[in-house]
């Protein structure tokens, strides 16, 4: 049975964390740009809860972004259905959502249960979202705000960690010599 070089281990642990340290600062920098491109709940107008019913269920490519490097480039698209409710009320409101088969979007469409959802329309825009119910303009710019700045603060807080421990090694390393 051959025996692990501890030597070599310790190098390939060295990489990995510094090669997760690389992809905690570029994670940290996409958590502040998301942070900053996130609308105040001002620009947001409150339409109501509106009842949306699920209408079709259609299939629509995007792009692959999971497996291999080489299976992405064979493969740049994947199709995935899509489920399309419309409001019951006629104000023409339409949202979607991702569902596993077109035989469990059909299934769902079959039952014909209504969603309640909170629509907010971007003032100024001809744009819209719609949100869970609970949620108001506040609730859900606050949200995002929070899940982005827990992202950055995790990040942050491994590359304290890891720089930390390059500090502590270089320091033993320079009191050895």
């Amino acid at each position: 049975m051959k025996r692990i070089n501890s030597a070599g281990f310790r190098s390939v642990l060295v990489k990995f964390f510094t090669l997760l340290a690389a992809t905690a600062a570029c994670m940290a920098a996409v958590a502040i740009w998301n942070y900053v491109q996130i609308r105040p709940a001002t620009d947001y107008a409150d339409r109501g809860i509106h009842s949306f019913t699920p209408c079709e269920v259609l299939p629509t490519q995007v792009k692959n972004t999971f497996g291999s490097s080489r299976s992405r480039r064979l493969q740049p698209t994947k199709t995935v259905y899509m489920l399309y409710y419309r409001a019951n009320d006629g104000s023409g409101y339409r949202w979607s959502r991702k569902v596993v088969s077109k035989t469990s979007g059909q299934k769902i469409i079959r039952e014909g249960i209504p969603v309640e959802r909170r629509v907010l329309s971007v003032i100024g825009e001809n744009a819209y979202i719609s949100v869970e119910p609970h949620l108001t303009a506040k609730t859900y710019t606050s949200g995002l705000k929070a899940r982005y700045l827990i992202y950055l603060a995790v990040c942050i807080l491994y590359l304290i960690i890891y720089g930390g421990l390059c500090m502590w090694k270089f320091i033993n390393v320079k009191r050895d010599a």
